[in-house]
């Protein structure tokens, strides 16, 4: 809070000089209060006869007053009268007494302190207080400049704060009786008074026309005044109001020596603000900023700089030990707290929107589908158990025209373990013949259909090898989008899967481990219509005329008609809906996608939780350490859209899937927790536009 002062009136002169005058001045102005008089005059309250209202009038001593206080009398008022400031005095009438002969010049009346006085009473001023006053005394300076006027004698005691409003105290600048006015952009100084000129040159024992504590060293050694010295002594206005002292003292001669070769004691500020505040010091005045703005706003954005380091140094460090705090919780948060349901909702809709939107795959040639379908079906009186032997002679003939490998997708009935034909292609094919097996409630069935003797001929173990399991699983919305490479059964023996190991007939780069995941995404953005098929019946005539048809392929064969029990399946499509399919190409896509190495993979989920923990620390230590909130919100909305753009790419071309839900929604509320912490925490300082 400012402090308030008396009223007081402008400059006073060092002498006392009495003028009386008893009648109106001008025969409009009755003199009242005395409020200061020097060797020339004196300043009165005065109130205007018709307008009764109280100005100051500044009235000249006729006697024996030299021709220079006339000239400088003369040059106030045309200064004054060329300038309509908010803070510089405003003359609003001048003259000469007729009865007296006496010049007069007529301004509004101040009320407030000198800033000298304040300068001496407070001492050092805070910068903030110190510069909201140097803004409103920077900018009368540029005003005169701007009308031509040069002040010349810019110092404290020329400068009158008005606090009537504490909160916001006013600055008007007096005296412009050392003005010196410009006659146009070449700078021509302008006669005022015939035979008025001033000494030009000073030296340390002339005649200075200015105050010795606030005289530019030009202004000392050539007495040629400019808009660099009314610079000069605004920076030492600064320099006292945040030193509390001018920058020199001593006596005159010491005090114009060392304006002119010493450097200005340094002031305990921070570096930025006193490099600023230097500049105006210059001794060369090229050097100097070009307006008491310039200088100003150099402070201001000094100053704000300052803040902010120091704000950074106090508050940067404890505001990312915050956003690490946070982002550890949110990770134990997910790790404990089962999947929110509209998550993995929210992940599968988005990923099979980048299905939808993917290039379309080709299917991998070497997959031949045979289908038992109604063609096949009723092209015979006796039913599929009944058919063993015309099957299994058909599947011997696939092999013979070069097949690399036959996998069954039918849950054959025990009436086929009898059948020789189907015995001897299990004997000589067991590697490359996958049968299919389930597990629906833990018992394992489908086995059955292998007799007791050709087990014995397999050994136990290499009997088991040939099943493989075709169980599926849906997700929670009825659509498959995953395979398995292993199942365990009710015992915990391991068994792979009917797609892995029909897989194993086909060349591929994919590199089988012990420790594979169980799961993997099926690639639905195989174009699985394309797949060659034909039906059953046709097969006879195929091996007969295109026998070259079946050479180094893989031939899948399972049913793909409603009434065989085979299930259909719902899978993400490009066609924009989740579409039904058989299970044999369900089969064939999982066939096809392990074949290709299983190109679609994610990063797992503790990859995923970490990663969102550490975006989620980053996004909260920019909320809380940011000055401003809004342009992190556009940036972060940026950045999602990049985000949700490059997963969509990567999954197109890498098969990457890159998780969208859980990284937004531990960002999200890394976000609200920073920005709940934010309203708590010491506001960051405002940055400063120069």
């Amino acid at each position: 809070m400012a402090t308030r002062y008396p009223p007081v009136i402008a400059v006073q002169s060092p002498s006392s000089v009495t003028l009386q005058i008893e009648h109106p001045v001008g025969g409009k102005y009755r003199l009242e209060e005395r409020l200061g008089e020097g060797a020339l005059g004196a300043v009165h309250r005065a109130v205007h006869l018709g307008l009764e209202k109280s100005f100051a009038l500044k009235l000249l001593k006729t006697s024996g007053a030299p021709e220079a206080a006339l000239a400088r009398f003369q040059r106030e008022a045309v200064a004054l009268g060329r300038i309509q400031h908010p803070h510089i005095v405003e003359v609003t009438d001048s003259g000469i007494d007729e009865l007296s002969g006496a010049p007069y010049l007529v301004m509004e009346l101040l009320q407030g302190m000198p800033l000298s006085d304040i300068c001496r009473d407070q001492g050092p001023l805070p910068l903030a207080q110190a510069l909201s006053l140097l803004e409103q005394i920077a900018d009368a300076v540029d005003a005169a400049h701007g009308a031509g006027v040069l002040h010349r004698d810019l110092k404290p005691g020329n400068i009158l704060v008005d606090e009537a409003d504490p909160d916001q105290p006013r600055v008007k600048i007096l005296d412009f009786g050392l003005a010196e006015l410009l006659g146009g952009p070449d700078e021509t100084r302008v006669s005022l008074h015939p035979g008025a000129e001033e000494s030009p040159g000073l030296t340390l024992t002339g005649a200075l026309r200015g105050t010795p504590l606030y005289a530019a060293p030009e202004l000392i050694r050539y007495g040629e005044a400019s808009r660099a010295s009314d610079i000069y002594s605004f920076g030492v206005i600064a320099y006292e109001l945040l030193g509390g002292k001018p920058p020199f003292q001593g006596s005159i001669g010491e005090v114009l020596n060392a304006h002119l070769k010493s450097e200005p004691p340094p002031l305990p500020l921070p570096p930025p603000v006193w490099r600023v505040l230097r500049q105006a010091l210059q001794k060369d005045p090229a050097l100097r900023p070009r307006s008491a703005g310039e200088v100003v706003r150099g402070l201001r954005k000094a100053a704000s700089e300052a803040e902010r380091a120091h704000w950074k140094a106090a508050e940067v460090p404890r505001r990312l030990r915050m956003a690490a705090l946070l982002a550890a919780f949110l990770l134990v948060l997910g790790l404990v707290i089962p999947w929110w349901p509209p998550l993995p909702a929210a992940e599968r809709w988005i990923g099979d929107l980048r299905v939808r939107t993917a290039p379309a795959k080709a299917p991998d040639p070497r997959i031949l589908l045979v289908t038992l379908d109604e063609a096949s079906l009723g092209s015979s009186p006796r039913s599929l158990a009944d058919r063993t032997d015309e099957i299994g002679r058909g599947l011997s003939r696939i092999f013979e025209a070069g097949a690399r490998g036959v996998a069954i997708d039918l849950l054959l009935p025990p009436q086929w373990g009898a059948s020789e034909s189907f015995s001897d292609l299990l004997l000589r094919r067991p590697e490359a013949l996958t049968l299919a097996a389930s597990s629906p409630d833990g018992n394992l069935i489908g086995t059955e259909c292998m007799d007791r003797l050709t087990i014995s001929a397999l050994g136990p173990q290499g009997a088991s090898r040939i099943f493989g399991f075709v169980n599926l699983d849906e997700d929670q919305d009825g659509v498959v989008r995953r395979g398995r490479l292993w199942f365990r059964d009710v015992s915990g023996a391991r068994h792979s899967s009917w797609a892995a190991r029909a897989a194993r007939a086909l060349p591929s780069d994919f590199a089988w481990k012990h420790g594979m995941p169980r799961e993997f995404w099926i690639d639905t953005r195989i174009d699985w219509p394309r797949y060659e098929r034909i039906s059953w019946r046709q097969v006879p005539a195929a091996l007969d005329r295109y026998p070259g048809l079946f050479r180094d392929r893989l031939v899948l064969v399972g049913g793909d008609f409603r009434g065989s029990g085979d299930d259909y399946y719902r899978i993400p499509h490009r066609s924009g809906r989740n579409t039904a399919v058989s299970g044999l190409t369900l089969q064939a896509l999982m066939v096809d996608t392990i074949a290709a190495g299983m190109p679609i993979r994610d990063p797992g989920r503790m990859p995923v939780l970490v990663a969102a923990a550490l975006g989620t620390a980053l996004a909260a230590a920019w909320v809380l350490c940011a000055y401003r909130v809004w342009p992190i919100a556009v940036w972060l909305a940026i950045g999602a859209g990049v985000y949700l753009a490059v997963s969509f790419l990567l999954f197109w071309w890498t098969g990457l899937i890159l998780p969208v839900t859980v990284p937004s929604l531990f960002v999200l509320l890394g976000l609200l927790a920073a920005l709940v912490l934010r309203r708590n925490l010491p506001s960051p300082p405002e940055v400063s536009v120069p």
